[in-house]
């Protein structure tokens, strides 16, 4: 499958976008952690960066945007073991969580009480409530502006985004949905019978949208995941990699 290769007060303090390119750009960064944000409460957002940075092949694989959906932070650790001898053609990147003081807080939510899953431009719709609030204005908050700011910068071609407590992989209502709905089956936690349509303000949507990323959910059920469950989905991860550069 062709997936497209070029594929205020409140603001935290980070690195500068340039000197944040010029660590990014300077090689494998697998042996350690680089922040590239930070929360509204100052915690950092940390990426791990495996394979070969110049590949024109980029994925993003994020473990948890909403704080109190933890299992893909598993997989995640899992990627980051598994991928350490390193990648051929491909430029993977994992982010344990987007929402570190929601994690930390065990909550659906930011600090600043917004669901970071409908902060995002695609569709972004204001009268959200009801635990969906999806903040004042797109990428209002400064966990998404930091999902925003390295998207753009790098375009993903792929890009999975672990939830909780669905059971099932979402196939999107586009041309990611065989992408999302292969990962299923080789994962073992198939896609439904229908395709997900894009929730408002969401950031695979958004990606999608504007970077023509193979961006998807995977829903965890809602419970701990067995150690087979987190070895087979990471290694799932890193197939899926392979299967499209």
């Amino acid at each position: 499958m062709e997936i497209a290769a070029a594929l205020t007060k409140r603001t935290v303090k980070t690195i500068s976008a340039l000197t944040l390119t010029g660590l990014l750009l300077a090689g494998s960064t697998s042996a350690s952690v680089i922040t590239v944000g930070r929360s509204v409460e100052d915690r950092p957002i940390e990426v791990r960066r495996f394979g070969e940075p110049a590949a024109d092949f980029k994925v993003l694989v994020v473990g948890s945007i909403h704080g109190d959906e933890p299992e893909g932070m598993r997989v995640i650790r899992r990627i980051n073991q598994l991928a350490r001898p390193g990648l051929k053609r491909i430029d993977l990147w994992s982010i344990r969580t987007v929402n570190p003081d929601g994690l930390a807080r065990g909550s659906r939510k930011n600090a600043g009480g917004v669901d970071l899953n409908r902060n995002f431009p695609y569709r972004f719709d204001p009268t959200l409530n009801d635990g969906y609030n999806s903040g004042p204005r797109p990428l209002s908050e400064p966990e998404s502006r930091t999902v925003a700011r390295i998207a753009r910068r790098w375009q993903f071609d792929l890009s999975i985004w672990y939830h909780q407590p669905w059971d099932k992989t979402l196939a999107p209502c586009n041309e990611t949905g065989p992408v999302a709905r292969l990962y299923g089956r080789w994962s073992g936690l198939p896609a439904g019978s229908r395709c997900d349509p894009d929730v408002p303000g969401s950031v695979i949507g958004w990606m999608h949208r504007r970077f023509n990323t193979a961006a998807f959910v995977v829903e965890f059920p809602g419970r701990r995941l067995r150690e087979a469950e987190v070895n087979r989905h990471a290694r799932t991860a890193i197939r899926l990699s392979k299967r499209l550069r």
